[in-house]
């Protein structure tokens, strides 16, 4: 047999192997598995009689599914692994909830948020990903480093839009002690930023600003007009229109300081070494956000000069997942 036709075969039983590992983890979802080692390590015997499963067919599943990140087998015993307990509740799924009506998405092109048979509304969406904004760190810190926080950028006044868990501002704010800081963002969002800073024990300023439309800084009485060193903006351009972006970058513009600067940290292509995750984020996107988009940097930067902006500059953020990038504009 040949190099490349033993690399076919090898490539042909990896994808047969990923896939029985997909179900396979999925069944151990459905049957309350996974759920059930969260109160602690089981046998297969034991969690057979919990579940009313056969337990040797459930051993051959459950040694499968430790063969993943996902559960980690000692002696007999079956435990979840340190990766799955970081996992929130509600994502044992891993996203099935909405992976499985990918047949009608390809069908109709039209996203969950609009599809009669589904309805999902985009704040769900935003909530969702807002849960797993802690895989994030270190792209923030890799931006925090870009920016040269601390350093050339410190005692800030920062003010981040859409803050959601507001890892990006904490991230930021670690290597600036002098940085006052005010989150803005839906309630949901808040709600978890709070959370965020609660748990990290910040001694920062921090100021919460809860707003129903982030598009519309102008009502917001708790946010002022030429107040802040750096503005941030992370995770929320690929949720909107261009028109959207439009509206917001004119609005932000008056917000910033003469000569201060807005941050943009957002998903763009470019990264070789990212192209599989991005290529699923895309797909996510445009399954479950009726307006999300990825847009081109270079686009941006015309909206963002129009807007009054200039020496826009781009970069990669060279970090998991590697498909993060950062936009810093500075108000003329």
């Amino acid at each position: 047999m040949s190099s490349s036709q033993q690399k076919t075969l090898e490539d042909f039983i990896s994808l047969q192997h990923r896939n029985a590992l997909s179900h396979a983890i999925r069944a151990a979802v459905d049957l309350g598995a996974i759920n059930a080692l969260r109160n602690g390590q089981r046998t297969a015997a034991q969690l057979g009689d919990e579940l009313g499963a056969h337990p040797e067919a459930l051993a051959r599943l459950m040694d499968v599914v430790a063969e993943t990140e996902l559960v980690e087998k000692y002696g007999e015993d079956y435990a979840l692994s340190s990766i799955a307990r970081l996992i929130p509740d509600r994502f044992y799924d891993f996203g099935d909830e909405y992976w499985k009506h990918l047949v009608l998405h390809a069908k109709t092109g039209a996203p969950l948020p609009v599809c009669d048979e589904v309805p999902v509304e985009d704040i769900e969406y935003i909530a969702n990903k807002t849960s797993e904004e802690w895989t994030l760190t270190p792209t923030a810190m890799v931006a925090a480093q870009a920016l040269d926080i601390g350093n050339s950028r410190k005692n800030l006044r920062i003010l981040e839009i859409g803050c959601g868990s507001a890892i990006f501002s904490a991230t930021l704010s670690h290597s600036d002690p002098g940085a006052q800081i005010t989150l803005l963002d839906h309630p949901i969002g808040i709600q978890r930023a709070r959370r965020t800073i609660d748990s990290i024990g910040t001694e920062h300023e921090v100021t919460y600003v809860e707003a129903e439309n982030i598009l519309d800084l102008d009502a917001i009485q708790e946010i002022q007009n030429d107040s802040f060193d750096l503005i941030l903006i992370a995770g929320q351009i690929h949720r909107m229109t261009l028109g959207s972006c439009q509206k917001l970058f004119s609005q932000v513009h008056k917000l910033v300081k003469p000569d201060r600067e807005l941050a943009i940290v957002d998903v763009f292509p470019g990264q070789e070494s990212g192209d599989k995750n991005l290529a699923i984020f895309n797909l996510e996107l445009s399954l479950r956000s009726s307006q999300g988009r990825l847009h081109d940097p270079m686009v941006l930067e015309n909206e963002l000069r129009s807007s009054g902006f200039a020496q826009v500059q781009f970069a990669h953020l060279p970090a998991t997942p590697y498909y993060w990038g950062l936009i810093l504009a500075q108000r003329a």
